[in-house]
C-alpha cells in the first residue's frame, strides 16, 4: 500500500511539474512577445524620426502603436479627409496591428489556462487535505485501540504472576505432602489411625496433582494469549508508524503545493499588474488623441 500510494504522489508531482513548467514557458514566452513589440515600437519610431517631414503620418502611426489592439476605431478624428500614407508606413502598421492581436489574443489564452490550472490545483489541495486529516483521524483511532490492548496485556501479565505465584506454592506444599507420606509408608504400622492418614495425605496428594495440572493448564492457555495479544500489540504499533510516515508525507506535499500555488499566484499577479498598466497608458494615449485640438 505504501508503495502504490508513493508511486501514485512521484506521478501527481510529475504531472504538477509539468504544469508549472508549461505554464513559467508560457510567461515567458509573452514576456519576449511584449519584448519585440517594444522594439517594434522602438523600429517605427526611429522611422518616424527620420521623416521629419511627414508629422501627419507620424501621428497616425503613433496613435496605432499606442492602442491596446491595433485599431483605430475613428479615423477621422484628426482631418476631415484621410491623408495618403506612404505604403511601406502602412505594411509596418498592419505587420505591428497583427502582431499586437495575436500577442493580446496569446495572453488571454494563457489567462485562461492559468484559471483552469489554478482551479485543478486547489482541488487537488483540497483533497490532500481531506485525506490527511482522515488519516490523522485514523492514527488516533488506531493508536487508542493500541493503548487498550497495552493496558489488557499488562492485566493478563498481573494474573499471570499470580497464578505462577500459587503454581510454585502448589508445588511446595505437594513436595512437602510426597515427603511426609513417604515417611509414613517407612513407618508403617499396623496402626489403623496411621493407615488413615497415610490414606487421607494420598488422597490430598492426588488432589494437589490434579490442581496442578489444571494450573499448568490455565498457565498454558494464558502464556498464549498474552503472546497473542504482544502481537497484536505490535502490529497496531507498525500500523500506527505507517499511518503516521504517510501523514508527515501528505503534509510536506500539502506545504509543497501552498508554496507552488503561492508562486504562480505572485507571478499572475505581476503579470496582470503590467497588463493592466500597459491598458491604462494605452487608454490615456487614445484618449488624447481623440481629444479636439
Amino acid at each position: 500500500l505504501l508503495q502504490v500510494y508513493l508511486k501514485g504522489r512521484t506521478a501527481d508531482k510529475m504531472i504538477h511539474e509539468k504544469s508549472i513548467n508549461q505554464l513559467k514557458s508560457e510567461v515567458q514566452y509573452i514576456q519576449e512577445a511584449r519584448n519585440c513589440l517594444q522594439r517594434l515600437r522602438e523600429d517605427i519610431s526611429s522611422k518616424l524620426d527620420r521623416r521629419p517631414g511627414d508629422p501627419v503620418h507620424g501621428q497616425e502611426i503613433q496613435v496605432v502603436l499606442e492602442k491596446p489592439n491595433g485599431l483605430n476605431p475613428s479615423p477621422t478624428g484628426l482631418y476631415s479627409s484621410p491623408p495618403e500614407v506612404d505604403p511601406c508606413v502602412n505594411e509596418d502598421v498592419e505587420s505591428l496591428r497583427k502582431t499586437v492581436q495575436d500577442l493580446l489574443v496569446k495572453l488571454q489564452e494563457a489567462e485562461r489556462r492559468h484559471q483552469s490550472d489554478r482551479v485543478a490545483f486547489e482541488v487537488t489541495l483540497s483533497q490532500y487535505q481531506r485525506e490527511a486529516e482522515q488519516r490523522q483521524v485514523a492514527l488516533q483511532r488506531a493508536e487508542d485501540r493500541a493503548q487498550q490492548k497495552e493496558a489488557d496485556v499488562g492485566e493478563l501479565q498481573k494474573r499471570l504472576l499470580g497464578m505462577q505465584e500459587e503454581h510454585q506454592a502448589l508445588l511446595v506444599k505437594l513436595r512437602e505432602g510426597e515427603t511426609a507420606l513417604e515417611e509414613l509408608q517407612i513407618k508403617s504400622t499396623d496402626c489403623q489411625t496411621e493407615r488413615e492418614k497415610a490414606a487421607h495425605l494420598e488422597k490430598e496428594v492426588a488432589g494437589l496433582r490434579e490442581k496442578i495440572h489444571h494450573l499448568d493448564d490455565m498457565l498454558k492457555s494464558q502464556q498464549r494469549k498474552v503472546r497473542q495479544m504482544i502481537e497484536q500489540l505490535q502490529n497496531s504499533k507498525a500500523v500506527v508508524q505507517s499511518k503516521d510516515n504517510t501523514i508527515q508525507e501528505l503534509k510536506e506535499k500539502i506545504a509543497y503545493l501552498e508554496a507552488e500555488n503561492l508562486e504562480m499566484h505572485d507571478r499572475m499577479e505581476h503579470l496582470i499588474e503590467k497588463q493592466v498598466s500597459h491598458g491604462n497608458f494605452s487608454t490615456q494615449t487614445w484618449a488624447k488623441t481623440e481629444s479636439p485640438g
